[in-house]
């Protein structure tokens, strides 16, 4: 029984250690980042236009394993005639490609820029508190404070306090030995696993049976449509850069489809949300764990836009044309009646 508590406060020590080091650098990266947009307060500011957009995905193998979705922008802006061009990352928003956005540069040295205008004080506060609160934490769950207490004895004593426990943790061992271990870990490790497999049925089996953009094509060239890679096109006219990752487009007199693939589920639901149709009429809404639709019908025509995951679908077409264009879309995975 003894051993199986070791092992627990073992862990609960390390799990302290993890923590107290996470503190630390959040706090000296906030201080870092502040220092640094403080250094260019005396930077000039400028026009500049953005060029490229694209995001990342950042996961956090913590509780839940909870993802972030940060946007990159390229730029381009001039300096007494003279064209640079500069990069920013860690953007929780996109700007499309075209916009104009201010920078500030670096007078002596102007290929130097940022987008950040002044000191963000309110994120060096955030990072502050949250790093001291994740590090004391991590302190008490480590034992350091018994630690201490111990050599601050001996160094009093000349040997060690012998009220203090060799294996103190920072933890009243008395009080947790009377936790039923055996009963809440297996339940807390069910809902853990529970909740991993519902996170893996939506994002793999609910999304498996959509097309890819090459499935896609190669269907509709079977289904007697003209299709063909329209990646860059997209790229320019929706102003999206780099978060279009592919694009497949079937464009006739009375029907288009546009596939797109972007770089993150993140940016596909933006795009999707900012999307506009160019009909009005009758809406039909429809809003699942993976799949996003909006559609619109008039007496003539027939438009609508589809999210799942990071695949978006642009579909206009006629009356009469819309059963055909509709199977061919639950053929390959994008519609369901």
């Amino acid at each position: 029984m003894w051993k199986q508590y070791k092992t627990f406060f073992a862990r609960f020590r390390f799990i302290g250690y993890v923590l107290m080091i996470a503190g630390i650098y959040l706090i000296v990266n906030g201080i870092k980042d502040y220092a640094e947009q403080s250094r260019q307060n005396d930077w000039l500011t400028t026009q500049a236009t953005v060029t490229d957009v694209s995001s990342h995905v950042v996961r956090s193998h913590g509780s839940g394993n909870r993802s972030s979705t940060y946007y990159t922008l390229v730029y381009e802006y001039t300096v007494n005639g003279e064209n640079y061009t500069g990069k920013s990352g860690q953007l929780s928003s996109p700007r499309l490609v075209g916009d104009v956005i201010t920078v500030k540069y670096d007078p002596e040295a102007p290929e130097e820029s940022t987008t950040t205008l002044s000191p963000h004080t309110r994120d060096l506060v955030v990072l502050l508190v949250l790093g001291t609160a994740i590090a004391a934490v991590g302190v008490y769950l480590s034992g350091v404070i018994g630690l201490v207490r111990e050599l601050l004895q001996k160094g009093r004593t000349g040997k060690p306090n012998e009220s203090v426990s060799k294996t103190d943790t920072g933890f009243d061992s008395s009080a947790i030995a009377k936790i039923p271990a055996k009963q809440w870990v297996p339940r807390l490790a069910a809902w853990l696993l529970a909740f991993a497999a519902v996170v893996l049925f939506v994002k793999f089996f609910l999304t498996s049976n959509i097309a890819s953009p090459d499935e896609f094509r190669n269907a509709a060239v079977s289904a007697g449509y003209a299709a063909a890679d329209s990646t860059e096109d997209l790229r320019e006219s929706w102003g999206v850069g780099s978060m279009l990752s592919r694009s497949v487009s079937v464009y006739e007199s009375s029907l288009r489809l546009d596939l797109c693939k972007m770089d993150s589920a993140d940016s596909c639901r933006r795009l999707y949300a900012g999307m506009t149709l160019p009909i009005t009429g009758e809406v039909t809404e429809s809003n699942t764990l993976s799949h996003q639709v909006y559609a619109v019908d008039t007496p003539t025509n027939f438009s609508a836009k589809i999210c799942i995951g990071q695949m978006l679908l642009y579909v206009f077409t006629t009356q009469e044309d819309k059963a055909d264009v509709l199977a061919f879309l639950e053929s390959v995975g994008y519609w369901d009646e």
